[in-house]
């Protein structure tokens, strides 16, 4: 591995609350952030194996850290920052909300909205509930934010890669 990781591992095992309070600003970065072009692949590796590794601390921290980053590089990160009430919730631990979603015919469902949730994911869990398994499927579906009084907002369609805790 890369020499800061195994520094940063040897860290963790001496400061415990250091150690959480580390990996729970490495979450908020890799939602927010992208690492180099050059870093990324030593990035990942250290968060794989930091997954990995049985009976390492923080397997579950690092297994959302490295999700956060693949969304990032995949969808850009995150561009606003998190409200006092989502770092709050970050900086204790917890990492998503669940929304309320409401379908056609007046159903609604509750979906657990992570940090780095982008609109295509609630999308394909609304697909797969429904046994919609096609890809196509996706692009049939859309996700409207509608406001407190039933009213759709001034921007009311959300494209599939915007990050649902921001809209929401």
């Amino acid at each position: 591995g890369h020499p800061w990781a195994f520094h940063f591992s040897c860290v963790c095992c001496v400061f415990r609350d250091s150690c959480q309070r580390g990996w729970r600003l490495l979450y908020i970065l890799t939602a927010f952030y992208r690492c180099s072009d050059v870093m990324k692949p030593f990035v990942l590796k250290f968060l794989q194996d930091a997954c990995a590794s049985p009976g390492v601390l923080y397997q579950g921290v690092a297994k959302a850290c490295e999700q956060n980053l693949r969304k990032t590089f995949q969808y850009g990160g995150r561009v606003q920052f998190p409200n006092s009430m989502e770092l709050k919730a970050m900086l204790a631990g917890r990492s998503s909300k669940r929304q309320l979603f409401l379908l056609p015919g007046g159903i609604e469902r509750h979906l657990k909205i992570k940090t780095c949730s982008v609109a295509l994911d609630a999308i394909e869990e609304l697909c797969y509930e429904m046994s919609l398994h096609r890809t196509e499927a996706l692009d049939e579906y859309a996700i409207f934010l509608v406001t407190h009084k039933g009213k759709c907002a001034e921007k009311p369609k959300v494209q599939h890669s915007e990050y649902n805790i921001v809209i929401f």
